[in-house]
C-alpha cells in the first residue's frame, strides 16, 4: 500500500489514468466514499490525495474500476459556489448509481459520506468499510507497521475474504 508521500513520488496519477484509458465494460465499478470538505485548505487537498490513494487501492488490489469524484472534480468546479456544488453532488450520485460497490474509506464520516452511504443502501449497492483504528500518523510517512492493531487486521482479513467470496460467487 502507498503512503501519501509515496503517491506524490511514484507516478501515482499515471497509474490511475491507465484504468480509464483501457476500459473494460465488464469490469466492476467501485465508488470511493471518503472525506473531502474541510475549513483547512491543506486538509482538503490532503483529502483529495487520499481519495486517489483509495482509488488506486480499489483498482490494483480489488480489481475494480475506481471512481472518486472528489479526487479530481474540485479542480474543475468551485465547492463554494452553490450551483457548482449542486452540479458536482448530482454528478457524484450518478456515478454512485452506476457503481457495483461503495467503498467507504478513512477515519471520519462526514455529512456528505453519510448521504452517499444512505443513497447506496437504498439502491441495494453493497457497502464495504474496513478500518483497523486511527492514530496521528495514519497514512503519513511516519506511519509504521508496529502501530497496527493486529487482532483487528486478522478479523478484517477474515471478514474481507468472506465478503469477497460471496461477491465473487453471486449470479448476475
Amino acid at each position: 500500500m502507498y503512503t501519501i508521500y509515496e503517491m506524490c513520488c511514484d507516478g501515482f496519477d499515471q497509474k490511475l489514468e491507465q484504468q480509464f484509458l483501457k476500459p473494460n465494460r465488464h469490469q466492476k465499478k467501485a465508488y470511493v466514499c471518503s472525506p473531502y470538505s474541510n475549513p483547512d485548505l491543506e486538509v482538503q487537498l490532503d483529502n483529495m490525495s487520499r481519495a486517489r490513494l483509495y482509488m488506486l487501492y480499489a483498482n490494483e488490489h480489488m480489481g475494480y474500476l475506481a471512481r472518486a469524484p472528489h479526487a479530481y472534480l474540485p479542480m474543475l468546479v468551485c465547492d463554494g459556489i452553490p450551483t457548482e456544488r449542486a452540479m458536482a453532488l448530482r454528478f457524484g450520485l450518478e456515478l454512485l448509481e452506476r457503481s457495483d460497490l461503495l467503498l467507504v474509506c478513512g477515519t471520519t464520516l462526514s455529512k456528505g459520506m453519510k448521504g452517499e452511504i444512505t443513497h447506496a443502501a437504498k439502491l441495494g449497492i453493497p457497502i464495504i468499510w474496513y478500518h483497523t483504528d486511527a492514530h496521528p500518523d495514519y497514512h503519513m510517512p511516519s506511519d509504521h507497521a508496529e502501530r497496527l492493531n493486529w487482532e483487528k487486521v486478522v478479523d478484517i482479513t477474515k471478514a474481507s475474504f468472506l465478503a469477497f467470496w460471496k461477491l465473487a460467487n453471486e449470479k448476475y
